[in-house]
């Protein structure tokens, strides 16, 4: 089914009716490190570890566990990734929720 046909299939199904589904073996959500990776990285001007970790004011022990994806945010890491970023600290919070329910 392609994204066009699912949407026109989706305005025929009330809201109240669609279900959560997860998908097999993992799918898609991805731990908030991702997203750092896909979209704040080019924020830098070096993508060095250490430099990132000195910029951010992150422990550079912290910041691989994060980039590794071993590591949850918490307000702490939001707030100190918010400022190295411009990304808020609640959408941090947020990737961070959205991955912790999908991985129950």
């Amino acid at each position: 089914m392609t994204n066009y046909n699912f949407l026109k299939l989706s305005k025929r199904i009330p809201l109240k009716d669609l279900k959560l589904v997860k998908r097999p073996g993992g799918g898609f959500r991805k731990p908030p490190s991702n997203f750092f990776k896909r979209n704040c990285l080019d924020k830098f001007e070096s993508k060095g570890i250490q430099y990132i970790a000195d910029k951010s004011n992150i422990e550079i022990e912290t910041l691989k566990q994060f980039m590794a994806g071993n590591l949850a945010v918490d307000s702490t890491l939001a707030d100190k990734l918010e400022k190295a970023t411009k990304v808020g600290a609640a959408t941090w919070l947020e990737l961070q929720r959205q991955y912790d329910e999908y991985i129950k």
